[in-house]
């Protein structure tokens, strides 16, 4: 549901918003007009960084089962990672300790 100020976070840090991709979960969880099923992954860039090789390109729907509250599965990691081989990574609002190689940013992050 915060969808515009997480564009607004985007734009403010320097980033460039590129396309989203989509989790959907095995589980419906709480909302507010429907219960939510799935959770957006807003994909950004600064820099010059260039779209993925085309052989690294995959689909925008991630169909992986819900996990603790806000955990992502590790399978949405390696997407990215093989996305973006030996680039920065950072996870915006996450929530614990940051994944090997990421950096975290949120009010719950360790």
């Amino acid at each position: 549901p915060k969808i515009r100020e997480a564009l607004q976070v985007i734009e403010a840090w320097g980033f460039d918003y590129r396309t989203n991709m989509v989790w959907v979960k095995d589980k419906w969880g709480m909302g507010y007009y429907v219960r939510g099923q799935h959770e957006l992954l807003l994909i950004a860039r600064k820099g010059d960084l260039p779209p993925p090789d085309e052989e690294n390109r995959v689909s925008s729907v991630i169909d992986e089962r819900r996990l603790e509250h806000s955990q992502k599965p590790d399978h949405v990691y390696e997407i990215i990672e093989g996305m973006y081989p030996g680039q920065r990574y950072i996870e915006l609002f996450g929530r614990g300790k940051a994944r090997e190689g990421w950096e975290v940013w949120g009010l719950e992050a360790r």
